[in-house]
């Protein structure tokens, strides 16, 4: 264990610079930030490269870490290398995983999802209902961050792969997929879920017709309450529950 206090530490401006997505992708790691966050993550097999904590925080839990990479460093570093306005105390970066996967029926195409909390909201409610694997196709960056904390590090209990249309079609023509739109799709209990990947779009703009017209077929979730359409991680959390209630 050894301790920081200058915002001028080079692993302090590496940290800081894994809130940009470039910097991400160039050096292969990402920040997560908060207890829950990382601890999730921690549990769930992966390493920190570094675990950053402030003393008061070492002090409360340091007998739940037995890791070589702690750093203690001052309130003003921590908050300099968070992207929350009020850090808990600790802040930890992680190697991007490299993950294979097997096509299957369980899992989940995101298209085009522009916020972070979306983004995140939506693969935590993918791991909940234990789908194994989520496509996206545009939209955020899965490491932002924003995205991370959203996740509540749960981002580590699924294989997250970043891909377009044209290869994830090629990929899974043997298998039927299912868009979820705002009207004129099957009811949930017409659809059959349980065997088709569940396609999700944009918050705005929803999918592409074309898209959409790729896909084995559509589903619409009732709105008793006559509203106009749901928030994209609310219908998605919802399509997927009632997907893992046929699985």
């Amino acid at each position: 264990m050894k301790t920081i206090t200058s915002l001028q530490n080079e692993s302090i401006k590496q940290a800081v610079k894994l809130q940009d997505a470039l910097w991400r992708k160039i050096h292969g790691q990402f920040v997560a930030q908060g207890y829950s966050t990382c601890m999730t993550l921690i549990k769930s097999g992966f390493q920190p490269v570094a675990l950053y904590l402030t003393h008061p925080f070492y002090l409360r839990h340091a007998d739940e870490f037995d890791i070589d990479s702690i750093i203690i460093v001052t309130n003003e570093i921590i908050n300099k290398i968070s992207t929350v306005s009020a850090s808990t105390g600790i802040v930890a970066v992680f190697a991007i995983p490299k993950r294979t996967y097997t096509p299957t029926s369980n899992a989940l195409v995101l298209y085009n999802i522009q916020d972070p909390g979306n983004m995140g909201t939506l693969i935590r409610s993918a791991a909940a209902m234990n789908i194994k694997n989520i496509f996206t196709i545009g939209g955020c960056d899965i490491y932002n961050p924003k995205v991370i904390q959203a996740t509540v590090g749960t981002i580590a209990n699924v294989t997250v792969i970043a891909t377009d249309w044209e290869a994830f079609s090629q990929e899974h023509a043997h298998i039927t997929t299912c868009a979820l739109v705002v009207e004129n799709g099957k009811k949930p209990e017409e659809a059959n879920l349980a065997e088709s990947i569940l396609v999700i779009g944009n918050e705005g703009q929803g999918l592409p017709e074309n898209i959409v017209e790729a896909c084995s077929q559509k589903m619409t979730i009732p709105m008793p309450g006559k509203t106009e359409s749901l928030n994209a991680a609310v219908a998605g959390s919802i399509a997927l529950y009632l997907k893992a209630n046929q699985i």
